[in-house]
């Protein structure tokens, strides 16, 4: 009897471990973390998902905005190229960037516009690479002459010597170690300085000769390129484009390239897309062939307009509007864009695949647009 009633009371003391186990009502969240452990996570993300992940809390809005993010990025070594466009908006003053975000496991992607208050806080810069140096030119409004230089294995920027006039929205490119910059400066400093090219050695600015009334455009600048040891400029303006020889320091006016043809080197071969088809240039036949496999891709792209093609990782990005479905007495249209690989078969043919297809962004079909091009973040 006295031995029951001590197993009785013992049992009663002490309770199996399961029976005091009682669920949490408030599971820990992921923003109880501490801060520095949240923005090594956001380091490890694409830069796709930041606009979405800003609309989540203040927190995380407060650390995409922040430059300590770039910092981890850079240590992490998740740095990304993004692609931007500049268009000129019937309703805006001033040009307007947009950054595409690209959500691959979707096969879909979106203009977004920079700078934004709450996924991107600076407009795109224009990167130029040196040696183990990166200069960097600020895109956008308003007017600078600075120029940022940093070495490649350090994230700080530092100040390099100022262009000589202030620039929006210049174009740049490196030639023999040199940095030639034209454009973007306002009409009075237009005619002494249109264009300057910067020495990396001797860390100068030397103007280039003026190109003259018809060739001194006032607007952006489309494209800014080498070839053959020459600088061709496009321009979004006029019937002619320009060249500029630098040993001669001589400027020439050329024909514009054929609207809707648009070309580029991916890889080692050279690509030239059109509204109907998507060409490849054999060096050894020394002619163009077509390329396999993006038969219906084509057909898609044949109800608008080809606007640019860009090489994206080692891929082809393909650009092109459409006219959007009417909406009131609003004409619109939709930008489409598409990433395209390509591999060389033994049988010498050249096949494409269409990684992902999407609208981007719609605009008035007024619109203008400007310049791209791919930007290392």
């Amino acid at each position: 009897m006295l031995q029951s009633s001590v197993q009785a009371a013992a049992s009663a003391e002490v309770e199996p471990p399961w029976k005091k186990w009682k669920p949490n009502p408030f599971p820990p969240s992921f923003l109880s973390l501490p801060d520095v452990i949240i923005l090594h996570c956001l380091a490890r993300i694409s830069r796709s998902y930041y606009h979405k992940l800003s609309l989540v809390s203040k927190t995380f809005r407060s650390l995409i905005l922040s430059t300590e993010l770039g910092h981890a990025r850079f240590h992490h070594k998740t740095q990304e190229p993004f692609f931007s466009i500049c268009l000129q908006l019937p309703d805006r003053p001033r040009p307007s960037w947009f950054t595409l975000w690209v959500q691959p496991e979707k096969k879909k992607a979106t203009f977004v516009q920079v700078p934004s208050s709450s996924y991107a806080p600076q407009v795109p810069l224009l990167i130029l690479a040196v040696g183990s140096d990166v200069y960097a030119l600020r895109q956008g409004y308003p007017p600078s002459q600075v120029m940022l230089v940093r070495n490649r294995e350090n994230i700080l920027w530092s100040n390099a010597p100022n262009m000589t006039v202030a620039r929006v929205n210049p174009a740049a490119c490196v030639l023999d170690g040199k940095i030639h910059v034209v454009g973007g400066c306002c009409e009075a400093a237009a005619k002494s300085c249109w264009g300057e090219v910067f020495d990396t050695k001797t860390r100068t600015w030397e103007t280039l000769p003026d190109p003259g009334d018809e060739l001194r455009f006032s607007s952006m600048i489309k494209k800014l390129e080498i070839i053959g040891g020459k600088l061709y400029v496009t321009s979004n303006e006029g019937e002619e484009d320009s060249v500029y020889d630098p040993k001669t320091r001589k400027w020439e006016a050329i024909g514009k390239r054929l609207e809707g043809d648009s070309m580029c080197w991916v890889g080692s071969l050279y690509y030239s897309c059109r509204r109907e088809s998507c060409m490849w240039y054999d060096k050894e036949c020394k002619e163009w062939k077509h390329v396999k496999g993006l038969s219906s891709f084509n057909k898609s792209c044949r109800r608008g307009g080809l606007i640019e093609t860009v090489q994206f990782c080692g891929k082809l990005l393909i650009l092109w509007d459409k006219f959007a479905p009417l909406r009131g007495n609003c004409e619109e249209r939709t930008i489409c864009c598409a990433l395209v690989a390509f591999e060389k078969r033994k049988n010498g043919h050249v096949w494409g695949k269409v990684e992902w297809s999407s609208p981007v962004l719609t605009v008035p079909s007024s619109y203008l647009f400007l310049r791209s091009g791919v930007i290392r973040t």
